[in-house]
């Protein structure tokens, strides 16, 4: 009986799945990015002589609430109707929010008065 002798192979290891997770990280990594412009909210630090000054303009003051609608002269409104209510008024806008407020309502608060067309429109939000 003839029998061969084994053959010793080297393990090799193959480099093709490698190059498939590569490949799968790529397109992972292009599809969960983000390529657009950022836009910058422009913050004021005012000083504590600030709150004076206020006094002597005449401003519209927008309270956020915290169930998130606007308080606007004694009267509550909804954000989405609040570009409505200001449409045609040129007005300074100063918004507030109570400690509870959602910033997120304070922020579409201040995009309403711009899409009104206001283009005086101060956010003031205490800690």
């Amino acid at each position: 009986m003839h029998l061969e002798p084994e053959r010793h192979r080297s393990p090799t290891i193959s480099l093709t799945p490698l190059i498939d997770v590569v490949f799968i990280l790529l397109i992972f990594f292009m599809l969960a990015s983000r390529f657009g412009d950022w836009k910058d909210l422009p913050v004021n630090v005012l000083p504590s002589e600030a709150s004076e000054q206020r006094e002597d303009k005449d401003w519209l003051t927008l309270t956020v609430t915290a169930d998130g609608q606007v308080e606007m002269e004694g009267e509550r409104y909804p954000v989405t109707a609040l570009a409505e209510r200001l449409q045609g008024r040129n007005d300074t806008v100063l918004i507030t929010g109570e400690a509870e407020a959602p910033l997120q309502a304070a922020l579409a608060t201040l995009d309403a008065a711009r899409a009104a067309g206001i283009e005086d429109v101060q956010l003031e939000l205490m800690p």
